[in-house]
């Protein structure tokens, strides 16, 4: 009798240690009443396009009452029927697995699993198949049920469930193998998805069609053994191919990666002063980027870099293609690699490992600062650097604009006259002694001689103009002073070759400051983000456009009127010739010295965009006749279309400020025209400024008058 009390007392004490054991690997109550699933955050375009997701594991939120009947017959059919009678276990059903996996030896459960301890599992256990697992599930499925309704529970089932492809929960699936929302699933599709979690490796219907196919098909067969459908309409969904359309979206790029890398990092910032976790908190932000502008961008830049890089592959074999074949091939022979001098094929692939063309672009919203595209490199996943905000680059005569507005904001009329001789100065590169003077600068062909205004200096982009007015109407200081108020951030060195554009400058930057002459002298910040909603779709954070004047309308509009001469008769013609846009526009070419760096910069009434060209290594060429016009505006002239063409914009003029005024000009003089002058052209000026005196050549007797027609 002793005995059997005490054994009765030590299987007692064993069973309660293996009860405090089991418990003390089971979730706390507080972990059971606080379901908080890895969510991805969702970046926006300004239309609710999502461009990218950022997670570490991707799911979205999807509520049960948007998810539809179908789905949720389908994953009862197949993992649970009776899923809405049992508390959390089948106790037959687990007993008939604990009998099986004896009757065969083995310690290990198979099957048997609700739906509820399915979630059990994906929340707190492995996949580890020991009865010690399958005890404690059992029982937190238990306790699930306890704290969680029925639908509740399979809401969470359904948002935490892997479906392969690195896709949890049904809105990431359904995103990834149908490209819709789950709302949008045929009995079909959903079928598929629960299908998948069984084996998401062996039952993915993309790497696996044939075997998702089969899975599908039984899915089918049990939602018509459970009375979901009809025997009829089963065998007709049977017979249906799988359809599977992945999401365009790459996962892990997304649209813009340059762009929403910005994004990213900004966030990290954003989400430590409000509290949430960007990479699981599943926050929604909404940024200003245009998909369509970015895809507009993209393609140009895909139509037309191929064509500089052809000329740069032309200074890599002249240049450095022999010593790279001696790197590359050491042990081949001088006339093997004479062979492969001949494989046009060879070349450009090293061509593009050794000297590769890179580009930056950058589209702004004048109105607001709004970056509306962006593209940092020729290749995200090959080079990270970010060549939009990044890069330091010199601008050539695309600064030039700074110097005019500088000159036009100290009264300095357009139809001023400079003359186009150049400059004798001391030798700067020190070959000579201090006391020797030379010819500076130079301009592009020699173009040297005569005088000319304000807008054809600028229109010809006459090197000897710029530095000119630098010294003569201006000063270095004064140029350097409006840069920064434009919203130039680098460092610029306040001598006279700042009027060619020697100091460097980022694209984004240039671009903004561009804006100003657009918007009337307002200058916009640069924005990415514009909120942040959490995943209740609750706004967390927003942030308003951060403007502020910076130049005098009048200046604004005056250089923009010289810059839209550029366009229409100057080095950007071929926007208009070649390229054939004719809407209103207005921009600058920008060459340095040896076609190392491309630029142009240009906006119309609804855009500003920024366009370099150059290799990383500002001592390499892009070859003969990469100018701006040639390298940079292409891609400009490419993406404006498509722009236009993709967005419908309507037709608008640039307005004209009312302390600007119109007055008629002889061409002979620049000055007021008297009606005798010959030829005469329409100027504009500052009305805070004296117009231009009145012709003298032409006040005597009357000759035939030939009117030119307005600048605009």
């Amino acid at each position: 009798m002793i005995l059997a009390v005490s054994s009765a007392a030590v299987l007692l004490l064993a069973i309660a240690l293996f009860g405090l054991y089991l418990r003390a690997g089971m979730p706390s109550v507080e972990q059971l009443e606080n379901f908080e699933p890895q969510l991805s955050t969702k970046l926006l375009d300004r239309n609710g396009v999502v461009i990218k997701e950022i997670y570490q594991q991707r799911r979205s939120y999807v509520p049960l009452s948007e998810t539809p009947v179908c789905v949720t017959q389908a994953f009862l059919a197949i993992e649970d029927h009776k899923f809405y009678t049992h508390w959390g276990i089948r106790p037959f059903a687990l007993v008939g697995a604990v009998a099986k996996g004896l009757a065969q030896f083995e310690l290990r459960f198979r099957g048997a699993s609700t739906i509820t301890q399915q979630l059990a599992r994906n929340l707190y256990y492995t996949s580890q198949r020991t009865i010690v697992r399958k005890l404690r599930e059992a029982l937190t499925a238990i306790e699930i049920e306890r704290y969680y309704s029925k639908d509740e529970i399979l809401e969470m089932y359904l948002t935490q469930t892997y479906f392969g492809a690195g896709a949890y929960g049904i809105g990431a699936a359904a995103a990834t193998y149908f490209s819709k929302s789950p709302k949008d699933l045929t009995i079909e599709e959903a079928a598929l998805l629960a299908a998948i979690p069984k084996s998401p490796a062996r039952y993915n219907p993309i790497t696996c069609p044939e075997a998702a196919l089969q899975r599908r098909n039984i899915v089918l067969w049990r939602m018509w053994k459970v009375h979901y459908l009809t025997e009829k309409r089963c065998a007709e969904l049977q017979a249906l191919p799988l359809a599977v359309k992945p999401s365009s979206t790459d996962g892990t790029l997304g649209i813009a990666p340059y762009f929403t890398e910005n994004v990213r990092q900004q966030l990290n910032v954003i989400g430590r002063t409000f509290g949430f976790d960007p990479y699981r908190d599943g926050v929604t932000v909404h940024t200003t980027l245009d998909a369509r502008l970015q895809a507009c961008a993209e393609r140009a830049v895909q139509e037309m870099l191929p064509q500089v890089q052809k000329s740069a592959t032309g200074v890599f074999r002249s240049t450095q293609l022999a010593g790279v074949l001696r790197k590359v091939y050491p042990d081949s022979s001088f006339a093997a690699h004479r062979r492969m001098t001949n494989n046009s094929r060879l070349v450009d692939s090293l061509a593009l490992v050794y000297m590769p063309v890179q580009v930056a672009f950058v589209a702004l919203d004048p109105t607001n600062g709004y970056i509306l595209a962006m593209i940092g490199g020729r290749d995200f996943e090959q080079f990270k650097f970010n060549r939009a905000v990044q890069a330091v680059r010199q601008p050539g005569s695309a600064f030039k604009p700074f110097v005019y507005a500088t000159v036009l904001d100290g009264g300095t009329p357009i139809t001023t006259r400079v003359s186009n001789e150049r400059l004798m100065v001391p030798d700067p590169t020190g070959r000579n002694r201090s006391d020797t003077l030379v010819p500076w600068p130079d301009n592009f062909e020699n173009d040297y001689g005569g005088v000319v205004d304000l807008r054809e200096g600028l229109y010809r982009s006459l090197n000897v103009v710029a530095a000119r007015l630098i010294r003569e109407y201006t000063t270095p200081k004064d140029v350097v002073a409006l840069a920064h108020r434009l919203g130039i951030t680098t460092e610029l060195d306040p001598y006279d070759a700042l009027a060619l554009g020697a100091s460097g400058v980022i694209p984004l930057d240039l671009c903004a400051a561009y804006q100003v002459f657009q918007s009337g002298g307002i200058w916009s910040k640069p924005m990415y983000i514009t909120g942040v909603d959490d995943q209740f779709g609750q706004p967390v954070s927003v942030y308003r456009p951060e403007r502020r004047a910076v130049l005098s309308e009048e200046t604004a509009f005056l250089t923009l009127s010289l810059l839209r001469s550029v366009v229409d008769r100057g080095t950007g013609a071929a926007l208009r010739g070649r390229f054939g846009f004719e809407k209103p526009a207005a921009g600058k070419t920008g060459t340095t010295n040896e076609n190392t760096d491309a630029w142009f910069i240009g906006f119309t009434p609804y855009l500003v965009a920024a366009v370099w060209v150059g290799l990383d290594d500002p001592a390499r060429t892009l070859g003969r006749g990469m100018e701006g016009a040639h390298a940079a505006l292409p891609i400009w002239a490419r993406f404006i279309t498509a722009a236009y063409d993709s967005l419908n914009y309507p037709d608008a003029d640039f307005r004209v400020p009312g302390g600007v005024q119109s007055a008629q000009i002889c061409e002979e003089t620049d000055q007021l025209a008297s009606p005798n002058c010959p030829r005469i052209r329409s100027e504009y000026f500052n009305r805070k400024f004296p117009l231009p005196e009145p012709c003298s050549k032409h006040s005597g007797a009357r000759s035939v008058r030939k009117p030119r027609p307005s600048l605009f």
